[in-house]
């Protein structure tokens, strides 16, 4: 019996494929090519701290030399090869913080003496590097490393949920309007008025924007108004009033609709704001060939 033609070809056909996949993939000067040579990611994605390659080789310390170190924050010790830092007040306290016991060891006993002849403004401590100077929490060395100044603690991301104010030796958190601070001095947490009114989430679809709470179920009493592709929404709690942007087929009817939402007990007061003069943008070629925007 013959062999169909088609069957001689599925072991080329296979090879092929797998060629295909398996084949280096070029990536966008923007992006980092990650070493299975496969996946491209952002080049703002390397060395951030967080693995986005599948094989990590974004956060290797080859791509990464310092990446380590500066994870850690002032006056912290990292521990070698690893991502744990340590306080500096830790270091030779007779305690093994770190898993390679760089925290402790001979040093500590034989470098002590050099750290008087230092001169640190604040502290001082041995480490396998020799004597190094460290500072009181919220203050940071300067590039003498002896001297300290103060660390601005608001300059790292997530010190304060919302508003960071950076003091001589400390800060202070605040919330904007509408939000408490929490007992933590740190996070923000929205005003619930009147306080037995469960709070409501506003969402809004390619048809229409209704009303939930927080677990997800319908607000029964709140019937969805009827809206078009929907891009943008805000909700201004002072006036209970919902305003958003609902996309017509040209810019023309694009409008801007807004709607009063009295003790968030419905829709009502609806009405429209033409914006489209404001949306529309067209372009032309000007008389030395050169595009211009104007807005219509």
């Amino acid at each position: 019996m013959l062999t169909p033609p088609w069957l001689l070809l599925l072991p080329l056909l296979s090879a092929l494929v797998a060629a295909a996949i398996d084949a280096p993939k070029t990536c966008s000067p923007k992006q980092f090519a990650c070493r299975d040579q496969i996946t491209c990611i952002s080049k703002g994605w390397r060395c951030d701290g967080e693995r986005d390659c599948p094989d990590g080789s974004d956060e290797a310390p080859e791509i990464c030399p310092q990446s380590k170190a500066q994870r850690c924050q002032p006056n912290e010790h990292n521990c070698l090869g690893t991502e744990v830092c340590v306080p500096m007040s830790r270091l030779c306290n007779g305690v093994q913080d770190c898993v390679d016991g760089s925290d402790e060891g001979p040093h500590c006993r034989e470098l002590r003496g050099n750290c008087s002849r230092l001169g640190c403004q604040h502290h001082c401590v041995p480490t396998l590097d020799g004597p190094t100077c460290y500072c009181n929490s919220s203050f940071q060395l300067q590039a003498d490393g002896k001297t300290c100044k103060d660390f601005d603690e608001c300059s790292v991301y997530g010190t304060c949920s919302q508003l960071c104010t950076n003091t001589d030796g400390s800060f202070t958190c605040g919330c904007v309007e509408g939000y408490l601070l929490q007992p933590d001095n740190r996070s923000c947490k929205a005003k619930n008025e009147p306080v037995d009114r469960p709070p409501v989430l506003l969402i809004a679809n390619s048809q229409n924007i209704l009303a939930t709470y927080l677990s997800g179920a319908q607000v029964s009493t709140i019937t969805p108004t009827s809206t078009r592709q929907t891009t943008a929404m805000d909700f201004s709690y002072t006036n209970e009033t919902v305003c958003w942007v609902h996309v017509g087929d040209s810019a023309a009817q694009t409008q801007l609709k807004c709607a009063r939402m009295p003790g968030l007990k419905g829709f009502v007061d609806e009405h429209t704001i033409n914006i489209s003069l404001s949306l529309h943008r067209r372009s032309r070629k000007g008389a030395q060939g050169k595009e211009v925007t104007q807005r219509g």
